[in-house]
């Protein structure tokens, strides 16, 4: 078992000798990262490092929670090593691609990684270029959600671009490098319980809420989408390379994920994209079904649906027409579409998982930097958040009504 790594004076000083040579450290303040509940799988925190001369830097840096249980409940450490995976090779290989390009507007929507290592990650604190964090429990609006469809859209096809023009380097740079750490069959015992808890909870609300000639139709349909033998078997199903367009995917993309820096008129002037723990190769449906179906409305998605995907695909194709390698991926736009429709699916099954964690109040999420207090080992299975609050079940209903009456469903 990895214990967190001790964080002082001198480990600081190791990190500002490669970020900073010859700045000296007098001393640092620590303080959270985060507040609870924005964030599910390491402890974050904010440093502010004070040198000679007046010389100021501020670093955000993720350890392992400091919970034997909470460790085990999140499988923090396989995401830890994903998540170095992608900083230390899988984006350096696509940064190093994208520069041998002549790309307008490239993609570096990331924070500078620092250091990386089994229990420790190091980033650019992006709150000093004015970045913010949403209110998780807020949602996107259009203006969020169509910036963020524009920089997922980038990153895709940053992969489709690499894959075709230099498949075998994406292969052992990228797709071969990062590991599915969450839905995986070998962990049905851990998480087969947990989605067994999310799919009662959703048959729950969806009894409660619609009517008896609703019920006919949007729960038959439901009872048919997660009556098998393992519900979480079935996602790890489709988490599962299988296609032309497969990406390097995000694999978390929720409000949370993704930082906003805006003008002073209010307007949105950029973004950055964090915690890659559960980045994945797979369709690119899976973070966008994540996305719409977890972080927005279905008002917004009846009213603008197909203008978002719009924008995430001229963002996309856009990539593809400045590296010469569209005609590698024909009938590109018909083929997004089929595969969004096509995991309509485990976007519902990440928002029954998501969505509870999204809506709930701080005190009921799981506290990451809380120690053990007890000689109880580890859980049998992931811990289900529980909750009830009408955001939850307005935004279940809804989702399934939507997926059952276009067909998605059925």
């Amino acid at each position: 078992m990895v214990a967190s790594r001790e964080v002082d004076l001198i480990f600081l000083q190791s990190v500002v000798d490669q970020t900073d040579p010859g700045e000296k450290i007098i001393n640092y303040e620590t303080n959270f990262g985060t507040k609870r509940g924005d964030n599910y799988t390491s402890m974050v925190y904010r440093v502010l490092l004070h040198g000679e001369n007046g010389w100021k830097k501020s670093m955000v840096y993720k350890l392992l929670p400091k919970s034997v249980q909470a460790r085990e409940n999140f499988k923090s450490e396989m995401l830890f090593d994903n998540e170095i995976k992608f900083y230390k090779v899988a984006y350096t290989a696509l940064q190093e691609y994208q520069a041998t390009k002549n790309i307008k507007n490239p993609f570096d929507s990331v924070p500078k990684c620092y250091f990386a290592e089994k229990d420790i990650v190091i980033l650019e604190d992006m709150q000093c270029k004015g970045f913010v964090m949403m209110d998780r429990q807020k949602g996107l609006d259009f203006n969020h959600c169509q910036a963020i469809l524009r920089i997922l859209g980038k990153f895709h096809g940053l992969s489709l671009s690499m894959k075709a023009n230099e498949p075998e380097k994406f292969k052992n740079c990228v797709s071969g490098v990062v590991n599915e750490v969450y839905y995986k069959k070998d962990y049905e015992l851990w998480y087969g319980g947990y989605y067994k808890h999310a799919v009662e909870s959703a048959k729950k609300i969806l009894e409660a809420e619609l009517s008896e000639s609703e019920k006919s139709k949007y729960m038959i349909a439901f009872k048919r989408f997660v009556n098998h033998k393992s519900f979480f078997g079935q996602m790890a199903e489709l988490v599962l390379p299988r296609g032309s367009l497969d990406v390097l995917c995000h694999g978390d993309c929720w409000t949370n994920n993704f930082l906003f820096q805006y003008t002073p008129d209010g307007n949105i002037s950029d973004i950055s994209m964090i915690d890659f723990q559960i980045v994945r190769y797979g369709s690119p449906a899976l973070d966008l079904t994540s996305l719409l179906y977890c972080c927005t409305t279905v008002d917004l998605r009846r009213k603008h649906l197909t203008e978002l995907l719009q924008v995430y695909i001229d963002s996309l194709t856009s990539i593809l027409k400045q590296t010469d390698c569209l005609n590698s991926y024909p009938n590109i736009h018909q083929n997004l579409y089929a595969e969004i429709r096509q995991y309509s699916g485990f976007g519902l099954g990440v928002a029954m998982d998501m969505i509870p964690i999204m809506t709930c109040d701080s005190d009921q999420a799981p506290d990451m930097y809380k120690e053990d207090t007890s000689c109880a080992g580890p859980s049998v299975e992931a811990s289900y958040v529980n909750t009830s609050n009408d955001v939850y079940r307005q935004m279940i209903v809804e989702l399934v009504k939507e997926l059952v009456d276009n067909g998605s469903l059925n």
